[in-house]
């Protein structure tokens, strides 16, 4: 089902109405990465123009920013180009989030500046703030996030993500089902800058300080930390609110938080 549902899918966006669309060779590259690894739900669910928007946006924001040429292609592709990161609503958030954000990654002029000023920015200007209790459910979109003012630590770090994103700053998800000590888990998010790094969405320290950096520096072969990955790795990232999913895909992180 799958197979006939990518061959469908690559004779609609590869068909003469693409190519009339003036669709060049990176934005090909990039339709055909996000279709070969799309979970079957977006495959069924997700119109062309939806896809088309995010390609060319997507493209457009790390043709902006001073470090876009630094970007290797296989970064880009996993880490800025996708329109999610987990499970959350598909939301339309690249070009509002390009529109809002765009101006002040500039001006930060490096991506581990921007991201910690984007860090308090995004949350400020969208009056979104943590709370593990009015937030309407752990797995928000940004905009979901945006209507309720409240999201978990999840629901935090897919906003994140997005904003940076949609600026050409690469990020994913990171998440540690369960901590060393059993207190529980967190989500978190990376960015990368030459390496990957970490922060607390809506904690605006800088890169690799944050409240849980001992207790991260604790995990190991049975407590894992795992970030997410659009691209098939044959991993699941876990996810504690619907553990029955297993197709956000993931990499295993633990060792570089020693």
């Amino acid at each position: 089902m799958r197979s006939f549902i990518l061959l469908l899918t690559a004779f609609l966006f590869m068909s003469p109405a693409w190519a009339d669309d003036k669709a060049n060779p990176q934005e090909q590259e990039g339709m055909a990465f996000l279709m070969e690894n799309m979970p079957d739900r977006d495959a069924k669910e997700l119109k062309r123009d939806f896809l088309v928007n995010n390609v060319r946006l997507a493209y457009q924001a790390i043709g902006e920013v001073p470090w876009g040429h630094e970007i290797p292609k296989d970064i880009f592709l996993n880490d800025v180009l996708p329109y999610a990161s987990l499970n959350e609503r598909r939301d339309h958030w690249r070009k509002d989030f390009h529109r809002r954000f765009i101006k002040m990654a500039i001006k930060s002029k490096t991506i581990d500046r921007a991201v910690v000023v984007l860090n308090k920015y995004v949350f400020d200007t969208l009056k979104v703030r943590y709370s593990a209790d009015r937030r309407p459910k752990p797995d928000q979109s940004p905009y979901e996030s945006v209507k309720a003012h409240y999201a978990s630590c999840t629901g935090l770090s897919i906003l994140l993500v997005d904003a940076l994103r949609s600026v050409g700053i690469p990020a994913r998800i990171a998440a540690i089902p369960l901590w060393p000590d059993e207190s529980g888990n967190h989500t978190w998010v990376e960015i990368w800058d030459g390496a990957w790094h970490y922060t607390g969405a809506a904690e605006p320290n800088r890169l690799d300080h944050t409240w849980f950096t001992k207790k991260a520096s604790q995990a190991d072969a049975s407590h894992p930390i795992y970030a997410s990955s659009f691209r098939k790795t044959g991993l699941s990232f876990p996810m504690r609110w619907a553990p029955e999913l297993k197709y956000v895909s993931a990499v295993d992180v633990t060792e570089r938080y020693k």
